[in-house]
């Protein structure tokens, strides 16, 4: 009987998953590229609060990171890090930054190939341009209650060498990306939160240069 009860249980948590996001038809598929392609094209500017957990595949306990995120389009990112360290990765487009406390690495864009493409990946799973409908990923649409999710199973070797997924979480309300799964080769997992989201106001474009 407890066995019968376990098994009841373990099947109505699968079921219960499944529900939560159903595969997307063609129609639906096509509604959803369309809204998050328009919700990009009007975001110039993006500028929130995140919350990064990342899970280690070696290790029980996770790690919690938190800070800000500034966006300008076309191609323009920086993401701060003020928890529970400083820690700064940025590009101007040009070139690609990292900096930990006083000392800043700049490294250009078109002489690394990797850091160009995980630029792209970090500005498109704010914007959602550039990763839906790309020849790079194999894109399943998924649809729930209040959102999206998009899988993302990456083509390109470079991005293959690094990620087995990538899944967007789409906010139906505002159809912006609000919550970003990267999933390792390792098996590591990170999770970025985003919050306290303001669209289109002015940031400083020295941001994204240091």
């Amino acid at each position: 009987m407890r066995f019968y009860l376990l098994l009841v249980g373990l099947f109505g948590v699968v079921a219960s998953l499944f529900a939560q996001y159903q595969e997307a038809t063609e129609a639906e598929k096509a509604k959803i590229a369309g809204s998050i392609t328009g919700a990009s094209g009007a975001m110039n500017t993006m500028i929130c609060d995140f919350t990064q957990v990342k899970e280690l595949s070696f290790m029980d306990e996770k790690a919690t990171s938190e800070g800000k995120m500034y966006y300008k389009k076309e191609n323009k990112i920086r993401w701060e890090y003020t928890k529970p360290y400083k820690y700064v990765f940025s590009t101007d487009g040009k070139d690609v930054s990292m900096t930990t406390g006083d000392r800043t690495n700049k490294t250009p864009v078109k002489s690394n190939r990797l850091f160009g493409e995980i630029s792209k990946i970090m500005i498109g799973s704010v914007s959602g341009k550039g990763l839906v409908g790309s020849p790079d990923f194999d894109t399943q649409f998924l649809v729930g209650k209040d959102g999206y999710k998009l899988q993302l199973t990456p083509l390109k070797k470079e991005i293959k060498d690094i990620f087995s997924a990538i899944n967007l979480f789409v906010d139906k309300s505002d159809s912006r990306v609000h919550t970003v799964e990267l999933v390792e080769k390792s098996g590591d997992r990170t999770v970025i939160s985003l919050k306290n989201i303001k669209i289109n106001t002015t940031i400083d474009e020295e941001l994204f240069s240091n």
